[in-house]
């Protein structure tokens, strides 16, 4: 079943972009100036499947969700309602890795039981259901969020064979014991800390889980199981979370770790929360809990959020957010506090042009967000069916 994101933008057909990017001459120029944002993959407002091998600013995107840079220089993204992992290569172009464009589920395609196999199945062969979210491992692997098929999977970008590393039928299971045996129900969020451990944003179980580095055991490290919002400043496990529920709901929440800290993106609550992995207590970082997106310059326990997703650790310190509803990239300040906004002029659209400041630039519920090795900004425009670069 395709999750729907539509709003009220017009898309496809609608305004062209420039489509720069690079510093190169021609379609794809883009001056660099810092502050600036510009077209680094997909068809502004154009979204479909047009085939692998194009340029990744010729290649047509369907709603773009999350990206990962690889040790090796390649980067990889998630073509969201296409229901693909693809990409980047060293030239530039495009490949798909994992998934089907087919719709039609449900299933996981042809893999059958080898993708639960030590060698797993070719990624040509598994079928995904809207994946959210990438972390690259330090033996090389890139883990996928399979966010609707509610599994953990594993690529291995030497072979391009995939398997799956936990999950099955929606559900909740597997405290205490090894990966393999946890159950999720739409898993979203995936990352990890400077010791390798992996942390889990369990959607619609309203938990985070931790997979334990050392042993390989999962267990729940915040989060009672129930919906909504309770317990700052109390422990973590005994809090209630608020994503999304139901049926067919949207990706929801976020997670970042470092410093000693784990940051959620509590996304009905329209605040950012922070876990104290020392003491394991849990408080809120950002946002009233009242929708909006009033607070630039202040503290950001003051300020107004609108439906958070995507949270990362820049490389200045600064805990950035995918403000999703708000149309807008912010950042806190972790020694002041105050918040602020880095994209995004906070109305829903597309603009003509970009190579544009990227505070003054439209977006279009941006869900995903990355640094690069290179420290710039790139921002998942999910439904201008986008990626954009922010120069630093």
């Amino acid at each position: 079943m395709r999750t729907t994101l539509v709003t009220s933008v017009a898309l496809a057909g609608g305004l062209l972009a420039s489509a720069c990017g690079d510093n190169l001459p021609g379609p794809h120029a883009c001056s660099e100036t810092p502050g600036n944002a510009c077209v680094w993959a997909g068809k502004s407002g154009v979204f479909g499947f047009n085939g692998d091998g194009l340029d990744r600013r010729d290649t047509e995107l369907y709603w773009t969700m999350d990206m990962s840079f690889a040790a090796d220089g390649t980067v990889w993204f998630i073509d969201w309602n296409n229901h693909l992992v693809r990409r980047v290569l060293a030239d530039q172009t495009v490949v798909s890795v994992v998934g089907w464009t087919d719709p039609i589920f449900p299933g996981d395609g042809l893999s059958g039981m080898a993708e639960k196999s030590a060698e797993g199945a070719p990624g040509g062969e598994v079928k995904l259901n809207h994946p959210t979210d990438l972390v690259q491992t330090p033996e090389g692997k890139v883990l996928v969020m399979a966010w609707h098929n509610h599994k953990l999977r594993e690529i291995d970008p030497a072979t391009g064979r995939v398997r799956i590393l936990a999950g099955g039928g929606a559900g909740f299971a597997g405290d205490g014991m090894p990966l393999a045996m946890a159950v999720f129900k739409q898993p979203k969020a995936l990352s990890a800390d400077a010791e390798g451990n992996l942390y889990i944003l369990d959607q619609q179980n309203f938990r985070v889980r931790k997979v334990d580095k050392a042993t390989g055991m999962i267990s729940t490290i915040a989060g009672n199981g129930m919906q909504g919002f309770e317990g700052d400043n109390g422990p973590a496990l005994a809090a209630k979370l608020n994503f999304e529920a139901g049926s067919n709901p949207e990706p929801s929440g976020g997670l970042a770790v470092g410093g000693g800290k784990i940051f959620i993106s509590d996304t009905l609550s329209n605040r950012i929360r922070v876990i104290d992995t020392t003491t394991m207590m849990i408080a809120t970082l950002a946002g009233t809990g009242v929708e909006g997106g009033a607070g630039d310059g202040g503290p950001a326990l003051s300020a107004q959020l609108a439906h958070p997703r995507d949270l990362e650790l820049g490389p200045d310190g600064d805990l950035y957010i995918a403000d999703t509803d708000n149309n807008r990239i912010r950042a806190i300040n972790l020694t002041t506090n105050t918040i602020r906004t880095v994209a995004g002029s906070g109305e829903l659209g597309l603009d003509a042009t970009d190579d544009l400041p990227a505070t003054s630039m439209k977006l279009a519920r941006p869900f995903g967000i990355e640094f690069g090795p290179d420290g710039n900004l790139y921002i998942s425009d999910t439904i201008n069916s986008r990626i954009l670069e922010v120069y630093q």
